[in-house]
Parts: structure tokens; C-alpha cells; sequence
């Protein structure tokens, strides 16, 4: 049984915790600009366990007549608060250390840096791995961003580490105060990255990868009756997705049969989909211009050969055009 978000989440606050404090001590017992951005970024993962766990618990609320698509949008707006916070939190460490206002390092304090560094990165990659594996089966930005955080967190612990052996062999000060600002720079370029996909998804934008899975279970499980689909629409709302389009069907069906033929169809694609999906079709009754790509073979009322049959692109389900295809797009 898989545990749930916010269990997660509390698992990663907890952790967070634990690991600012190791690196406090850290850092207060090797001082450096590398312990510093290192703390730092610790104290980053704690800011943003907190709104995480707030964010998981507020986008699992079920719909209601204000949020009637649900409140999954608040997944994508929390990774998008988090991403702020970690780029200026960023920007104060950048400051501090480019004036000096850090603790110069105590290069002998070797062996209790080590302990406590192991400690917190150990720590770390446990929890990176946990959240990452269950950020993509709840298909969630808040836990892929926390897990990211917390792997980027491992690998600048380890090269802070190197950075202090090398000032314990003469390496001079120029070099720590770059290896704390490189820390700092890569972490609010991740946070950049985050930013750009909840925007993504706050915005709708649609996702090529999505529509390129629909098309393709499409022309796998194609059937006659349904003579084409365009002017389709994904939007993402947390793990839910909703999808919209026009389905054209045989106009001289019942309402209950064409209702049959929409049933089989959505079911296909939730299997393929793979995830929780609502759709929303309209259903256009077919016009001359379909026979020629129409491969219901006894229809009554054809009004041209069969042609070809069309080929499900992402394009072609994008257009509002029914059996549009490259070389009808002019």
C-alpha cells in the first residue's frame, strides 16, 4: 500500500529538520562559505516542506461548486511559490557570501564535519529516492520538486565536502567563497526549472507528450464509428487530467448507441492514459466531406468511396477541422 502525499511529506519535514540541524553544527564547527550555502539550502528544504505538506493537503480536497474541476491547479501553484522562495533565499545566501558575513573555515574540525555531513547526506538520499518514486505514481509536482531539492542537497554536500579537504590542503579562500556561490546558483536554477513547468501547467499550456500518447492509443484501438476526433484539449489539475474534444459519429445513430460508441471510447483511454481522467466530448454527427475517410463499410447513406484511412496525429487532433491532415492543411 503506497503512502499517502502528506504522509510523505511529513516523512520529508521531519527529515528536513534533522538535517538542518546536522549541517548547522556543521557549519558552526567548520564555518566556510560552503557549510554556509550548504545550511542554507537546508533551511530551503524545510521552508518548503512546510508548504508542501499545506500544498498536498489542499489540492487533495474533493470538488465543490467554487472549484468544480477540483483543486488540483493548487499542486502546480505550490511548486511555483516554492521555486519563489528558494530563489530568494538563494539571492540572500549569494549576498552574504559575496560580503563576507559567513565564519572563515576551521580546516582541523575534519572528523566531526565528516560525521555530520554523512549524516545529513544519508539522510537526504533516502528521502530523495522515496519521494521521487511516489512523485511520479501520484503524478505530483510537489513531491517531484521536493525530492529534486533534496537530491540537489546530497551532491553540493558532497562537493562542500571536497571544497573543505582541499582548504585543509592549502587551497585558497577565492575557491570556498566559489564553490558556496556555484551551490547557490545551482540551486536557484533548479528552482527556475520548477517554476517554468507550474507556470506550464498553471497557464494550461498543453503537453506534447500527453497528446502524443492519446494519438497513438487512438490509432491502435481505432474503430470504424468513431471517423474522427479534432479540436481536443488536455488540462492537468494536479494527477487528474481532463480532456475536451469532438468526436464525429454516424449522424443517423440513436442517442443511446452514439452514447455507447463515447462509453467505449473513453475507456480505451483511460487505460492508456493510465491516470485519473474526466473528458468532456462533443459529439458532431458526420458530414459528406467524412466519407472519404469513413470505414463504416454499410452505411446506408455514403456519399463517396472510400478513399484512405487517416493516420491519428497529435496535429489532427489538434486542429478544429474534421480529417484534417498535412495535405489538407493549405
Amino acid at each position: 500500500m503506497l503512502p499517502k502525499p502528506e504522509i510523505l511529506l511529513r516523512w520529508t519535514l521531519g527529515g528536513a529538520f534533522v538535517v538542518l540541524l546536522l549541517k548547522t553544527l556543521a557549519y558552526a564547527v567548520g564555518g566556510s562559505a560552503g557549510f554556509f550555502s550548504d545550511a542554507g539550502e537546508s533551511l530551503i528544504n524545510v521552508l518548503t516542506a512546510l508548504l508542501g505538506l499545506y500544498g498536498i493537503q489542499w489540492t487533495r480536497r474533493p470538488r465543490d461548486r467554487e472549484h468544480p474541476y477540483g483543486h488540483g491547479k493548487g499542486d502546480a501553484l505550490v511548486g511555483a511559490l516554492q521555486a519563489i522562495i528558494v530563489m530568494a533565499t538563494a539571492a540572500g545566501l549569494a549576498f552574504t557570501i559575496l560580503t563576507g558575513g559567513y565564519i572563515p573555515a576551521q580546516s582541523h574540525a575534519v572528523r566531526e564535519v565528516f560525521f555530520l555531513q554523512g549524516g545529513a547526506m544519508s539522510l537526504n538520499l533516502g528521502l530523495a529516492f522515496l519521494l521521487w518514486r511516489n512523485g511520479r505514481r501520484y503524478s505530483s509536482t510537489i513531491l517531484r520538486a521536493e525530492s529534486l531539492h533534496l537530491l540537489g542537497d546530497v551532491a553540493t554536500s558532497f562537493v562542500v565536502l571536497l571544497n573543505f579537504l582541499g582548504l585543509r590542503w592549502g587551497l585558497p579562500e577565492i575557491v570556498d567563497k566559489s564553490v558556496g556561490l556555484g551551490v547557490v546558483i545551482i540551486v536557484g536554477y533548479g528552482s527556475l526549472r520548477i517554476l517554468r513547468e507550474t507556470t506550464a501547467t498553471l497557464m494550461d499550456t498543453q503537453d506534447p507528450r500527453l497528446l502524443e500518447r492519446l494519438a497513438a492509443a487512438l490509432q491502435a484501438h481505432r474503430r470504424p464509428e468513431w471517423i474522427d476526433l479534432h479540436n481536443v484539449r488536455i488540462q492537468r489539475y494536479g494527477r487528474a487530467l481532463h480532456v475536451d474534444g469532438h468526436v464525429t459519429l454516424p449522424w443517423y445513430w440513436s442517442l443511446e448507441k452514439a452514447h455507447e460508441a463515447m462509453k467505449t471510447l473513453e475507456e480505451v483511454l483511460r487505460g492508456e492514459l493510465d491516470t485519473e481522467v474526466e473528458f468532456f466530448w462533443h459529439m458532431d454527427p458526420c458530414e459528406p466531406i467524412c466519407c472519404s475517410f469513413c470505414e463504416i463499410q454499410d452505411c446506408p447513406y455514403r456519399q463517396a468511396v472510400f478513399e484512405k484511412r487517416r493516420t491519428v496525429t497529435p496535429e489532427s487532433l489538434f486542429v478544429n477541422q474534421k480529417g484534417w491532415q498535412p495535405d489538407s492543411a493549405h
